[in-house]
């Protein structure tokens, strides 16, 4: 093991090398298993990976109101752009923010009432 290993890695293996991508696979596994087949049955049909845990993680930082450059930075993305896309995911925030808007607004959600469009806009749609 280097001098001083432990201290340039968080999570290392038995070896004391740092924990590569399947290590921390293995291990989410096995514990994700271990929890399954003791306290929680759905979880072995669901597929839990790191990649889940890091999504969850920025939809839970979203909804706590973390800004998104706060959420890019602690996932390490090089855009916020690439950030914006737990935004589009998140139907959640969407709901919740349309019901603040409502509530505002001081109008009742319709959602039985279908959209028809009137036929002077059909007949325009169709001349296009």
């Amino acid at each position: 093991m280097n001098p001083g290993a432990d201290e340039q890695h968080v999570f290392v293996n038995h070896n004391g090398q740092p924990l590569t991508r399947d290590g921390v696979a293995y291990i989410l596994n096995k514990h994700v298993s271990a929890v399954a087949a003791r306290d929680r049955p759905t979880l072995a049909r669901r597929r839990i990976t790191a990649h889940v845990l890091r999504h969850s993680c920025a939809v839970a930082l979203l909804q706590s109101g973390t800004d998104l450059v706060t959420i890019r930075d602690y996932l390490g993305h090089a855009s916020v752009a690439t950030t914006g896309r737990y935004l589009t995911t998140n139907l959640k925030m969407k709901r919740d923010a349309l019901q603040t808007f409502w509530k505002h607004a001081g109008i009742e959600p319709d959602p039985t009432k279908p959209w028809k469009p009137k036929p002077d806009l059909l007949a325009f749609l169709q001349s296009l």
